[in-house]
């Protein structure tokens, strides 16, 4: 999936938001971008971030529903109009009203995800080229059955997907993740099966809490390769969506005394980033030279050999 070109915001945003990278047009009355305070980065299928809002129907505004950053376009541009008290009042009823009928939709989305099973619908369409894409992933049937991956033939991207159920605690599903096959390029290999949800962490086992050492590996099917090549009940092993989580992620490691942050080849500055979110001091990083499950697989790793790679992992 190619990233989309940026638009021009009107005239009245420009020194209010200088300097955005990620500009998209909605609609005649509404664009969306990065936040100016909070930032944001291009989503894994190479969508633009649009946590920041930009309306231009009567008095110009943005807010950015991450962080609650809001202006006025009038507080930068000396000839607009200030709001009256009854605009910003009917204005934050209309947000609250609108976000609000978001999460009853994404809510309902994910009750119907659960009471379907969908999962389900994509793990029994495994065999046989299912089977067969898992296990030169190097996840065998067994794996490919605990974690209940699936395939699906014909998905309304255009190609077969394999399937990665996201689970959380005592296997309560959280939403679906779709690897496109055949699509190669950086960042638009992946898409979520529901939209509005917060992203999730893959749970190797979602039969253990967290807690005490935690391996966190960027990438649910990194975590997963790896977990299946160590078989130790032991582990407590994660995949994490990205090597920029949200706090809502951060927080699930709040009773962790250890973690190990497992990312990819030129992540540096995001793993300084995230294990100061962490805390340093219980954050050990290991960067290996290639994406870890890439490594597995073509040294044909054991699962003592990757105790040994895990243990390079330095403090920050």
């Amino acid at each position: 999936m190619k990233m989309p070109k940026p638009a021009a915001l009107p005239p009245v945003f420009g020194s209010l938001c200088h300097g955005l990278q990620y500009v998209q047009r909605i609609s005649d009355v509404e664009y969306s971008a990065e936040c100016p305070e909070c930032g944001g980065i291009v989503h894994p299928n190479n969508e633009f971030p649009d946590r920041f809002r930009l309306w231009t129907d009567g008095h110009c505004r943005a807010w950015c529903r991450r962080c609650g950053y809001f202006v006025w376009a009038d507080q930068v541009d000396k000839d607009a109009s200030p709001p009256t008290p009854q605009a910003l009042d009917q204005w934050r009823k209309e947000q609250i009203a609108r976000e609000e009928a978001r999460k009853r939709s994404a809510e309902l989305a994910l009750a119907n995800l659960r009471e379907r099973e969908t999962w389900r619908i994509y793990y029994d369409q495994l065999e046989p080229m299912g089977r067969a894409y898992w296990a030169k992933r190097g996840i065998s049937w067994a794996w490919q059955d605990w974690w209940r991956l699936g395939w699906q033939p014909e998905s309304r991207w255009g190609v077969p997907t394999a399937t990665i159920p996201i689970f959380g605690y005592q296997w309560e599903a959280q939403n679906i993740k779709h690897r496109l096959i055949g699509i190669t390029e950086v960042g638009g290999k992946y898409r979520y099966e529901l939209h509005g949800q917060q992203q999730a962490l893959f749970l190797c086992n979602p039969e253990k809490r967290l807690g005490d050492h935690v391996i966190a590996v960027e990438g649910e099917i990194k975590a997963a390769v790896t977990f299946a090549i160590l078989d130790d009940s032991k582990v407590n092993m994660v995949g994490l969506p990205g090597s920029t989580p949200g706090q809502h992620i951060l927080k699930e490691f709040a009773d962790c005394d250890r973690i190990t942050l497992v990312l990819d080849p030129g992540a540096e500055k995001a793993a300084r980033q995230l294990a100061t979110q962490l805390g340093s001091k219980r954050c050990r990083v290991l960067i290996p030279p290639v994406k870890i499950d890439d490594g597995i697989l073509a040294a044909q790793m054991t699962g003592q050999d990757v105790r040994r790679l895990l243990n390079q992992a330095v403090p920050v």
